[in-house]
């Protein structure tokens, strides 16, 4: 895998605002399960992060990254890739902070999505999308 270029404030930014949206996103989804429907937390955990990972895609290759190359299937699979590492840890960051520390689930998720985002994901995706790619 080619080295990443070094990261600028205005990629970094950018891919902030989409991990903000994406938490949002998340955040909403597993308020409306677990509040409204009444669905476990450790169920609604899995539907509620994986509408984030999709915001987490789209938003990083197209407005973080600007990456408009047509390597989507390479792309989506190293993705997928850094993101069942990201996945994992969310779920343990999610038990460890909501179930076995007891903090409310909304901010369960959002310290441990962002622990995770700034010491795993972020790095990675570096090394996936190119904000000069053609």
């Amino acid at each position: 895998m080619p080295q990443p270029p070094k990261p600028d404030r205005r990629t970094f930014s950018r891919s902030a605002l989409v991990g903000v949206v994406a938490t949002l996103v998340d955040v909403l989804a597993l308020s409306i399960l677990v509040d409204v429907l009444g669905v476990e937390p450790a169920v609604a955990n899995l539907p509620a992060l994986s509408l984030g990972l999709a915001v987490q895609f789209f938003g990083n290759k197209y407005f973080a990254f600007n990456d408009r190359s047509r390597d989507f299937l390479r792309q989506g699979a190293l993705f997928g890739v850094v993101e069942v590492g990201a996945f994992a840890l969310n779920l343990v960051a999610f038990h460890l902070l909501a179930v076995t520390a007891g903090l409310p689930v909304q901010l369960a998720r959002l310290i441990g999505s962002a622990a995770v985002y700034f010491g795993f994901s972020y790095p990675l995706w570096g090394r996936i999308f190119r904000a000069d790619a053609a």
